[in-house]
């Protein structure tokens, strides 16, 4: 990491996943919740999962295509 945009570039990777997971796990937790209360089964929302896939793939392309055009300037 030898200059700032690689480490912004890092964070920006880091800090997405961080929130991903933060929204997995707390589906997870609602979802656990409403079925003890209810005692039928709740499934995880489909939003979040949509949400997941479309970040992912956001992020992906980002930090490839900054890195890729990094190296071809090398």
């Amino acid at each position: 990491m030898s200059n700032m945009k690689d480490k912004i570039m890092y964070i920006l990777a880091v800090g997405v996943i961080l929130c991903i997971l933060t929204a997995i796990i707390g589906d997870y937790v609602v979802a656990s919740f409403e079925t003890f209360e209810t005692g039928e089964p709740v499934n995880v929302s489909s939003d979040v999962m949509t949400l997941v896939q479309t970040a992912l793939g956001g992020v992906i392309g980002i930090i490839g295509g900054y890195f890729g055009a990094k190296g071809s300037k090398d």
